[in-house]
């Protein structure tokens, strides 16, 4: 079976099998940031579970970046022991944790950040009801975003993670700059696809340059826009991604809903295949979206992912690599509330799993 092979990534690291836990919002850190004994416990869980790679929620980089209510955050050297002791739980489930970290842009909170949203450019989306239009970031701000990132990737490698994510997808700050919709400037930061890719460029840049050859780093994108998101081509898109590895990027990782969904642009493809035929074999590509069985995975493989990422079907089920293995069924939504508690699922986390959200279709049940 492919997906329980090792991949050796372009740093040299080894990946024991080609499945992921994808990064999933949990709201169950502390208030400021810090590490919760849910969040540890949680994440200690699936790191036991055999994956090959276990990512972390989206986790703020500062405190102006923040994004949910108690969301886990790199953004502060306080910080540091507990994700060591964090870092060091993980590898000891047999796991390469890796961090994935994101700047909320238009969509950080005021009242969790204590300035009002930064983005691109001052934007409206009519179909949100409550949207405020983001203040557009000055380009000294944009030099604190890269730092941040980067300081953030610092504390990471130093807490003993094996990696980071750049959350680059999902209307996220990397987003809102190269989306024509939200990106309306007029200066370097805009305009071209190259100026509307120079955050992305100059924050993997920076985070290569302060983390060691072994540390992984990759970055998620978007590579179509959707629902009220618009202004992403995929063409564009797969550029940026290309432009990335040239940047020194380990893997890039596919974000959709389904791992077989069609191109908007390209109707007649199923976005992953043209996505890996336009990146090309050298850069491992990830991708994600209703993996609930091995011919899931396999079937991603074939499409042209190197590592597939695993969701919701890792939040009800332990020890998925396993069943795979064995060619179990697993356990498909809805679950029920008892059966998520048996398997490490906490009151907090239960809670946002039933508010209306990205996770919402879990149909919980009970």
């Amino acid at each position: 079976m492919r997906t329980l092979s090792p991949l050796r990534l372009p740093n040299g690291v080894v990946v024991e099998n080609r499945l992921a836990v994808a990064p999933m919002t949990t709201a169950q850190s502390e208030a400021d940031g810090r590490v919760s004994v849910a969040e540890r416990a949680w994440l200690e869980r699936l790191a036991g579970d055999g994956y090959g790679m276990v990512l972390t929620c989206a986790a703020a980089i500062s405190r102006t970046s923040i994004a949910f209510p108690n969301q886990l955050s790199f953004g502060e050297e306080r910080f540091v022991p507990e994700l060591t002791a964090l870092a060091a739980a993980m590898r000891a489930g047999g796991t390469l944790p890796v961090a994935q970290l994101c700047h909320g842009g238009a969509r950080a909170i005021p009242a969790l950040t204590g300035q009002p949203a930064r983005s691109a450019s001052r934007y409206e989306l009519p179909g949100i009801p409550g949207f405020v239009p983001p203040e557009p970031f000055t380009e000294a701000e944009l030099a604190e975003v890269v730092e941040d990132h980067a300081a953030a990737a610092e504390r990471a490698c130093r807490a003993g993670f094996a990696g980071v994510e750049m959350h680059g997808a999902n209307g996220y700050v990397f987003t809102q700059f190269l989306s024509t919709m939200t990106n309306l400037r007029h200066d370097g930061y805009g305009g071209s696809l190259a100026n509307r890719a120079r955050l992305a460029r100059e924050t993997v840049q920076a985070v290569r340059k302060r983390v060691p050859a072994d540390f992984i780093v990759g970055f998620r994108l978007s590579f179509e826009g959707f629902g009220p998101e618009t202004g992403l081509d995929l063409d564009e898109t797969i550029q940026v991604m290309s432009w990335l590895a040239e940047d020194g990027l380990d893997y890039g990782h596919v974000s959709h809903l389904q791992l077989d969904a069609r191109s908007q642009k390209y109707p007649a493809d199923v976005a992953l295949r043209r996505i890996r035929a336009g990146v090309g074999a050298a850069l491992p590509l990830m991708a994600a979206g209703g993996v609930n069985s091995s011919a899931d995975a396999e079937a991603a493989m074939d499409l042209g992912a190197d590592l597939v990422a695993i969701g919701r079907a890792a939040i009800g089920n332990t020890r998925v690599p396993e069943r795979f293995a064995r060619g179990e069924a697993l356990v498909r939504t809805p679950f029920s509330r008892e059966h998520l508690a048996a398997v490490g699922v906490s009151a907090d986390f239960l809670g946002y799993l039933t508010a209306p959200g990205p996770l919402a279709g879990l149909h919980i049940v009970g």
